[in-house]
């Protein structure tokens, strides 16, 4: 059987893939929560949450672009009282870090350039 013919055949795009950029602060298999480590608790959690530093619509895809991520248990990501969504001071000390491992590879004048604001 003859396939119709179409009179606006559609053409055959592919879908850009993004491209994740590994986290520069965190390797993904650790399973460890980075802000656990940072108190001193070395325990592994079975499933962890990728967690963009810098979030929002504007700076997500710019977390991603350039590895601004880490990996926090379910309690300091979403659950609890210290869960970076809730707590400005466990927010403020991930996105310290992120700056410092961002000025490692560029300029702080490009990092307020990039993301508007100096957290250091």
């Amino acid at each position: 059987m003859k396939e119709p013919q179409l009179m606006f055949p559609k053409g055959a795009k592919k879908k850009k893939r993004k491209v994740h950029k590994k986290s520069i602060l965190q390797d993904k298999d650790d399973h460890r929560c980075y802000l656990c480590l940072l108190q001193g608790n070395n325990q592994y959690y079975p499933i962890v949450h990728e967690h963009h530093v810098f979030g929002g619509t504007a700076n997500r895809p710019l977390s991603e672009k350039y590895g601004l991520k880490v990996y926090l248990c379910p309690d300091h990501h979403q659950f609890s009282a210290e869960a970076v969504h809730v707590n400005a001071e466990n927010s403020l000390v991930l996105k310290q870090a992120a700056q410092e491992a961002f000025e490692q590879e560029y300029t702080r004048e490009e990092f307020v350039q990039i993301f508007g604001r100096n957290y250091l």
